[in-house]
């Protein structure tokens, strides 16, 4: 997964520091986008990336179209510069992503090592080259896509 993204890590974040409001905090859980709650803050990560839990609900994977605060059990994946993603292609590689879990659980955590060693299996062009065009077509495809 080096290969294709720059990885960072969520921020810890007390109960008794947060403060009700309108951007979204994401924690290690499995539904609702990972949004645990809403909190007021002026730090925040910047959207159209993917999130993973590396503790919690390990694996589970989202992608972020809104600013958000991810905490200490979340890894925030955004594109490397040679390719753009978009939700579509994040679609794709969530599932990709989420395929992989299995293999890491509560005594095996999936940290930001691990997952830079984690291999994906992605369609690839001629050349080698993941093909994100053939993964973004693939979605659209989708029944209901256009509700993404």
């Amino acid at each position: 997964m080096d290969f294709l993204f720059r990885f960072a890590k969520g921020k810890r974040l007390t109960k008794e520091d947060m403060i009700p409001g309108d951007v979204n905090f994401l924690g290690a859980i499995r539904e609702n986008n990972g949004v645990r709650e809403k909190i007021k803050t002026n730090d925040f990560w910047q959207p159209n990336c993917i999130t993973v839990n590396y503790n919690g609900s390990v694996g589970e994977a989202f992608y972020q179209s809104e600013p958000f605060w991810a905490s200490d059990d979340v890894n925030v994946l955004y594109a490397k510069d040679f390719w753009k993603m978009n939700k579509y292609i994040a679609m794709f590689m969530i599932t990709v992503i989420k395929a992989n879990k299995y293999r890491f659980g509560y005594g095996r955590k999936w940290t930001i090592e691990k997952m830079k060693e984690t291999t994906l299996k992605l369609p690839c062009k001629s050349d080698g080259k993941p093909d994100f065009e053939y993964m973004e077509e693939y979605i659209k495809s989708l029944p209901y896509s256009d509700r993404i």
